[in-house]
């Protein structure tokens, strides 16, 4: 990891994340957002909670690399050259194994969000960085220690990148809460190291 990019917020005793407002080659313009806004799916996608399917309140793309999680199976396309450029990124400054995206597509005026989780590692490579670039409006990224009370949040502003270790992973979760406090777009780009 390129050190200079990143500062380390500490969690508690053990866990940490690595923030960054250093990535000037994500300051997109109105235009490039858009063209990156304009590739979202448009059907939601099919996940099981607590063992009904329901469709995810935001849209969603994997991208280079198949993504399981909650009994679901978000099938990948090819990366498309307008991506390029995070996976690059994310290579040369993170970790040269990162090789598959996930894409989440937020509209502040559907009330679009993303619950409390913890990434699947199944089809993860032991020990890997995950990845998430913000792109668009302002979000609460919220973190919590697993089934324990309380929370930390950040704001997660365009440009941004935070790093999730391992082990912070598998020790908290995070999320993008529903707020009618925002009511614009957002794009978060997921990248990850598969096996």
């Amino acid at each position: 990891m390129n050190k200079e990019l990143f500062e380390i917020i500490r969690l508690d005793e053990k866990s940490i994340f690595y923030f960054s407002n250093k990535a000037i080659e994500f300051q997109f313009s109105p235009n490039e957002f858009d063209k990156i806004w304009d590739i979202h799916p448009k059907e939601f996608h099919n996940v099981k909670m607590y063992g009904k399917e329901v469709l995810t309140p935001r849209w969603q793309q994997a991208y280079g690399k198949n993504y399981n999680y909650s009994g679901s199976k978000n099938n990948a396309l090819p990366i498309p050259e307008i991506l390029f450029c995070f996976l690059d990124w994310s290579q040369k400054n993170i970790d040269h194994r990162l090789n598959g995206l996930l894409l989440n597509w937020y509209d502040g005026q559907k009330g679009h969000y993303i619950g409390a989780h913890r990434d699947d590692t199944r089809d993860l490579l032991t020990d890997s960085p995950i990845v998430t670039i913000s792109l668009g409006e302002d979000r609460i990224f919220r973190l919590r220690r697993f089934k324990e009370k309380g929370f930390k949040d950040i704001t997660f502003k365009n440009g941004e990148v935070i790093v999730i270790p391992w082990n912070t992973n598998l020790e908290w979760t995070h999320e993008v809460p529903n707020s009618k406090k925002y009511n614009k777009k957002r794009i978060s780009i997921t990248i990850r190291a598969y096996k």
